[in-house]
């Protein structure tokens, strides 16, 4: 616990430790959205679309030396 919390009011304790947490959550949501989007940008970007296209054509094409 933050030393300044344990002289206050036990009401004001918690409602500053709520605060805290909701800190937490708001900077943990702003990560996951920088992420999800950068995320995206990489999925979607045209310079990278050859490469997804050639991705997707590998399970049809032949194998030369393959047992199967």
């Amino acid at each position: 616990m933050i030393p300044v919390l344990a002289s206050l009011n036990p009401v004001f304790r918690m409602a500053a430790e709520r605060h805290d947490l909701q800190i937490l959550g708001i900077v943990s949501t702003m990560l996951f959205v920088v992420a999800f989007l950068g995320w995206t940008w990489f999925a979607y970007a045209p310079s990278h679309r050859a490469r997804w296209e050639a991705a997707a054509r590998l399970p049809l094409e032949d194998d030369a030396g393959g047992d199967a």
